[in-house]
């Protein structure tokens, strides 16, 4: 059985036909492969137990030799998986339960499974496996897998790239990965084998997914809360790249929520690190919101403004807006495809890891002084102009305009954000009494900018040339407007409260 059950892993998508590009790459070029011909079947009782318990059962056959090997669901946070693995050497093409006996973790479930499970699907995959030296001290196995996953009589393409690290440090892959995507295009999936094999079997595509924060530890170094937090972020970024790319709306907005968050986390910590680093990734950050950002108006026009629109509106006044907002919709959704699918977003992403792991590997430069201290002492100076600036701005928000309003709107969320990813450091119950004062405002404002957003593309389809789509746009807007000023009527209480609320960090 492996001795230390631990596999770290990144997976990158390698569209077909690109394959070639990457092995002339002078990183493989110069490392001799292993090819290997892989049938891998996953089990599971009918009831699901192993996969309820955080576990996937696999027997892979390579040439006469079966290894039956357990992982657990992904602990990690960032862009690469991490997970316990245990793997035993085996005699046949079914799974021996027996095995899992002297494994504290697996003991339980074995009685539970013993003479129930079943084979879910197979996947048939020819391996090209290298092992490159990084450096002195880190070992990384990089995989080209090509294949098909099988699930009854349904069939799915593989494609991909696997880098596992065998040895050293994790921020070596990153830079590997880095290396390879500026060669050939390869986009960041944290999508397994075994998840896209139920989706084949179940036809349920994964949901999107919200974010899951761990606390902060009390005393944590400032450089290391900067990595833990923004690999936080960028965990819940990638996340939902399969669910977008697979068409869940929820996906797109999960994605823009993470890219906010990110930017947010960089300028927590804009004054204690490199100002034009800074920028650089925060103006690219900014770009893909743009783009994430108009798929999400629309997806919130479509979907949730015109549906309440039309079920208060006289019958068939909005008929003709729904074709044209709809074909807006769409192209907004290929544009967001379109940046998934390019080099930039990827490596944005990868350069983002590789740089918050350099960051908490310098802490004691001159340059990175305060980033070396603990956080907690810093936090106080981080988060009070980001507060001041929320405050200021709620002030007379009875008479600000949409503008302002909607900048009132994105200081505060840049606020929570920050809020809750130091929230471990503070006392539960202050921490919570603050972020539900913000969330309070937040989700007035958050209707306010949903009419305001209506108001605009209604506006903007209004610039139609068929007079029945004008009309409808125009009965939309002030529907709208009206959605509008309702809102404000709650809006003065809900600042008031969060302009109350105590600065618990003080």
């Amino acid at each position: 059985m492996t001795r230390n059950p631990r596999e770290v892993e990144l997976k990158l998508r390698l569209p077909p036909g690109n394959r070639a590009i990457l092995e002339a790459s002078s990183v493989f070029a110069a490392v001799s492969a292993k090819q290997l011909h892989q049938v891998t079947t996953y089990f599971d009782t009918s009831d699901g137990l192993l996969n309820e318990a955080g576990l996937t059962l696999r027997v892979r056959r390579t040439g006469v030799t079966r290894i039956q090997t357990v992982k657990s669901r992904s602990a990690g946070r960032g862009i690469a998986s991490n997970r316990h693995e245990w793997e035993w050497p085996i005699r046949r093409d079914s799974p021996d339960v027996d095995r899992f006996a002297n494994t504290p973790k697996l003991a339980r479930i074995g009685p539970r499974i013993r003479g129930r499970l079943e084979p879910l699907f197979v996947t048939d995959i020819r391996r090209t496996v290298r092992l490159i030296h990084f450096n002195d001290r880190t070992v990384i196995e990089a995989a080209i897998d090509e294949g098909s996953i099988e699930a009854d009589t349904r069939c799915e393409a593989v494609s991909e790239l696997e880098l596992e690290l065998k040895a050293g440090e994790i921020a070596a892959m990153y830079r590997l990965a880095a290396e390879l995507q500026g060669v050939a295009p390869l986009w960041i999936s944290l999508e397994s084998k075994f998840a896209r094999g139920m989706q084949l079997r179940t036809g349920r595509p994964e949901s999107a997914r919200q974010p899951q924060t761990t606390p902060l530890q009390r005393h944590v170094r400032a450089a290391h809360a900067f990595e833990h937090i923004l690999g936080e972020t960028l965990g819940h970024l990638i996340a939902n790249i399969d669910p977008t790319l697979r068409g869940a709306t929820e996906g797109v907005h999960q994605m823009r929520a993470a890219l906010r968050a990110t930017r947010a986390t960089l300028q927590l910590f804009e004054s204690h690190l490199d100002g034009p680093t800074v920028q650089r990734f925060d103006a690219q950050l900014r770009h893909f919101g743009q783009i994430f950002g108009a798929a999400r108006d629309w997806d919130v026009f479509c979907l949730q403004m015109l549906p309440r629109a039309t079920a208060e509106l006289p019958v068939n006044a909005l008929r003709s807006l729904k074709s044209v907002a709809e074909v807006r919709r769409q192209a907004a959704h290929v544009a967001v495809l379109k940046a998934l699918h390019g080099r930039d977003f990827t490596a944005l992403v990868l350069g983002l890891a590789v740089w918050a792991n350099a960051v908490a590997a310098r802490p004691k430069m001159r340059a990175d002084v305060y980033m070396g201290r603990r956080l907690r002492t810093l936090v106080p100076s981080l988060l009070r102009p980001i507060h001041r600036k929320a405050r200021n701005k709620a002030r007379h928000a009875q008479r600000l305009s949409a503008r302002k309003l909607h900048g009132l709107r994105k200081s505060l969320k840049k606020l929570h954000c920050d809020v809750e990813s130091l929230a471990g450091l503070f006392r539960p119950r202050a921490v919570k009494k603050y972020g539900d004062q913000c969330q309070e405002a937040l989700e007035v404002l958050g209707i306010i900018n949903d009419v305001v957003m209506t108001q605009r593309l209604a506006e903007n389809l209004a610039t139609s040339r068929r007079p029945d789509v004008k009309e409808s746009a125009g009965v939309l807007a002030r529907w709208s407007q009206r959605q509008g000023r309702k809102a404000r009527l709650d809006l003065k209480g809900a600042l008031q409260g969060f302009r109350a609320a105590p600065a618990f960090w003080c």
